[in-house]
Formats: C-alpha cells, structure tokens, sequence
C-alpha cells in the first residue's frame, strides 16, 4: 500500500491537491473582468478629436474654439465651437485665446463635453 497510516487503522494517499477550482475561479474571473470591458466599450458613446484654436474661455466651466473640420460632427472649419468642461480639467492647462489645442469631446445631449484638452505647439 502506498499511503501513510493515521493511527487508527486508515491511510492517507498522498496524491497532488487538484487545482481545478482554483483554475476554474480563475477563469471565471478574467471572463467576468474581459465582459466587463467589452460593456464599457459599447454603451460609451464615441468621443471625437477636434483641432483647433483657442477664442476664449467665457465662464470657468465652458470654453470657445475656432475649429478645424470635424466630419464625424458634421461641421466645417472655423465654425465657433462652445465646448463645456470641468474647470479640474481647464485650470492645469490654462488655454488662454490664441491657444492651438487638441481636445476629445464626446457628444451629450445637445452640448459637447470635454474629455481631455493638450496643447499643441
């Protein structure tokens, strides 16, 4: 016999521990956490990069663009562009009227919204 006595008559086998829950949980988690991801994707509506300058910054939380064209939007170049923003996001980059600027916008509603603003150069 190949096992180990426990003392009182019985053995003990001395196989490997299965480590199949341990993979199946493992599994199931990356599944949930890659579902998880796809979702987020697709109920987010698409955001848009615009290019453009700077006109002005009429309230802390809103500021204007000349803009290149946006086809996805379906507006020509130059068109003024009211943009609303977090000022958490205006106030670090400072956009001050003369200003080259790339921004990602996502439509909401019927005002575009800021995602995120760099300077160009």
């Amino acid at each position: 016999m190949s096992g180990r006595s426990t003392g009182n008559g019985t053995t003990t086998s001395s196989k490997a521990v299965s480590h199949r829950p341990l993979t199946v949980l493992l599994f199931v988690a990356l599944l949930a956490a890659f579902a998880a991801g796809i979702w987020g994707t697709v109920i987010r509506p698409a955001a848009y990069e615009v290019r453009g300058t700077i006109v002005g910054r009429p309230a802390p939380d809103m500021i204007l663009v000349r803009h290149e064209p946006v086809s996805a939007l379906g507006m020509s170049a130059m068109e003024l562009m009211a943009v609303s923003a977090s000022p958490a996001l205006l106030d670090p980059v400072g956009p001050k009227p003369g200003d080259r600027v790339r921004l990602a916008v996502r439509q909401q509603n019927d005002q575009l919204v800021l995602i995120r603003i760099e300077k160009l150069p």
